[in-house]
């Protein structure tokens, strides 16, 4: 009779599967280490109450994140005020600034790091 199989720890990929319906396969917390910004910054937009769910703050988190320095350039920024649907009013433009504020706030740690990073990478060069 076969062993039961032993339980699942977060590195192996049932625990991977288990987060899937909550995030993609491209999602950058979901990529090399744990980004727990990403997580602090979803509530961050939650606590707010603005009418976000954690998918479309999530949504919201990445637009930030693909821009440099986090900050949203102007087609970003509409973007951003359309991220809850089509259903729903467009953020207004101090909503969106407090809504990047708060994920600013979450990520002040995690981008000093990385500059940090980018610049002890390019003393090395």
């Amino acid at each position: 009779m076969p062993a039961a199989a032993p339980p699942a720890s977060p590195s192996t990929p049932s625990a991977t599967i288990s987060t899937a319906p909550t995030h993609p396969a491209n999602c950058l917390c979901c990529i090399g280490g744990p980004d727990l910004s990403f997580e602090r910054a979803v509530f961050s937009i939650l606590a707010l109450k603005l009418g976000f769910e954690y998918d479309t703050a999530a949504k919201f988190i990445r637009l930030c994140r693909a821009s440099p320095r986090m900050v949203l350039s102007k087609g970003k920024f509409k973007v951003a005020s359309k991220v809850r649907g089509k259903d729903i009013d467009a953020l207004s433009a101090e909503e969106v600034q407090r809504v990047q504020d708060a994920v600013l706030g979450e990520y002040a740690g995690t981008l000093a790091l990385e500059e940090k990073q980018r610049i002890d990478a390019g003393t090395r060069r």
